[in-house]
């Protein structure tokens, strides 16, 4: 196996690349509508002298979508074979066309979506930041929607009229399933929509994340997956303040080899949800088994996480912040106090997760050259061309696809400004 990279013709040297494939998965890093070099592209704009005509998201992604179409077809693969998409808003008035737009690129079956509200993203006067995996259309297992029995249909399909987005897609060797809230077929579930008469019947992080794992569990049966399957999740916590409730009902799911995980702090677009998940799961029908990945050279997180999960090539790595989870940031990844202008802060956040990103590489039998997937999710956007230049100089020619965008935090760990979320590949 070697990693195969997708660039923007006129992206400058040490750019990002659009996409990486590796095997028979494409990962395709933050899509913005925007030249690599000149910022916001006319034709992703609305006219000036007719900012009523038109619609600037519906404008935004159809230059995204046929873009990402020409891209793709060079790596073997198309917006038809997306396995999973994350896109990232900042004007929550723009969501129900950016959904309705989806049929008339993905047809009557898109992808398993999750859908995020986010405070900034790296390029003036863009509202949406796009990231996907997408699977080879030659694969031994083919991309294919898996047909629900054990749950309704989507919300969406009663707000919209059709479904927006699938539950879950097989492909590759893994399940890949939407991003769950606590909602069903008319939208927010009645138990979690607020009563002031009742205003505290139940702790909503506790009830929703017991709803979304226990419908999930669901979703990924109707796949002939279990929970023990599941070899990555990814949620958003609005309030980090939740997170230890969530991360103990986390644990209670999940008592032994829990999948790698990655928790974002974000808003979600469904009213009265506090929590959304997501999970991919190796696929019974393919040959991957799961395998937790654990290393003495890097910090061992708290709560219900290893390090990492191996599924055959695919490496995937639970949050990463520059923390060794016993002093908060500690000395090396931080500034000393009585000369705080001496050093960079972010860059020294940075450096001190790529040491850690390298040894559980290295455990896993790959290194950090070999990283696909990259999200950068920062407290302050002006911290990341510095974050980026750490990144160039470390791995070169070798950066992986990467989607960027800032959030209004906090962090899970006081004192740092930016946290990652990786995948890596195991080289033949």
């Amino acid at each position: 196996m070697e990693i195969k990279y997708v660039h923007h013709p006129e992206a400058l040297p040490g750019a990002y690349p659009l996409a990486a494939q590796a095997g028979d998965l494409i990962f395709v890093g933050g899509q913005l509508a925007a030249h690599p070099t000149k910022g916001m592209t006319p034709e992703a704009k609305l006219l000036p002298n007719y900012p009523w005509h038109g619609s600037s998201i519906q404008k935004q992604l159809s230059y995204l979508y046929s873009n990402l179409e020409k891209r793709l077809e060079s790596v073997g693969s198309s917006l038809h074979h997306i396995m999973k998409i994350n896109s990232y808003h900042t004007n929550p008035a723009e969501v129900d066309m950016a959904l309705r737009l989806r049929r008339e690129w993905f047809g009557d079956v898109p992808p398993p979506s999750s859908l995020l509200i986010v405070s900034d993203l790296p390029v003036h006067s863009a509202t949406v930041n796009l990231d996907m995996t997408n699977i080879v259309a030659n694969a031994s297992l083919k991309r294919q929607e898996v047909t629900m029995k054990s749950v309704p249909p989507i919300g969406q399909v009663a707000a919209i009229g059709w479904a927006v987005y699938s539950q879950a897609v097989r492909g590759g060797g893994f399940v890949f399933t939407r991003g769950a809230t606590a909602s069903g077929v008319r939208g927010p579930i009645d138990e979690i929509v607020y009563n002031p008469d009742c205003a505290y019947p139940h702790n909503p992080v506790r009830f929703q994340t017991e709803y979304i794992i226990n419908y999930l569990k669901k979703v990924l049966g109707d796949a002939g997956c279990t929970l023990e399957d599941i070899v990555r999740a990814e949620i958003y916590l609005p309030d980090m303040k939740d997170y230890a409730v969530f991360d103990e009902v986390w644990q209670k799911f999940f008592p032994v080899d829990p999948p790698a995980r990655v928790v974002i702090p974000a808003k979600t677009v469904v009213p009265f949800t506090v929590v959304e998940i997501e999970f991919i799961a190796v696929d019974p029908q393919g040959t991957y088994q799961k395998e937790i990945i654990s290393t003495r050279e890097a910090p061992t997180p708290l709560g219900g996480e290893p390090q990492a999960v191996k599924a055959g090539p695919y490496l995937f790595l639970s949050t990463q912040v520059a923390t060794d989870y016993r002093h908060g940031v500690p000395p090396e990844a931080r500034p000393d106090p009585n000369f705080p202008y001496h050093s960079s802060s972010i860059r020294r956040q940075v450096e001190y997760v790529y040491k850690n990103v390298d040894s559980i590489c290295r455990a896993a039998g790959t290194t950090a050259q070999n990283l696909v997937k990259m999200r950068a999710i920062h407290l302050n956007m002006s911290e990341l061309p510095e974050a980026e230049h750490v990144w160039q100089e470390k791995l070169g020619d070798r950066l992986p696809p990467t989607t960027a965008f800032q959030t209004d935090g906090p962090l899970a760990v006081p004192g740092c400004t930016v946290q990652y979320d990786f995948t890596a590949v195991v080289l033949d």
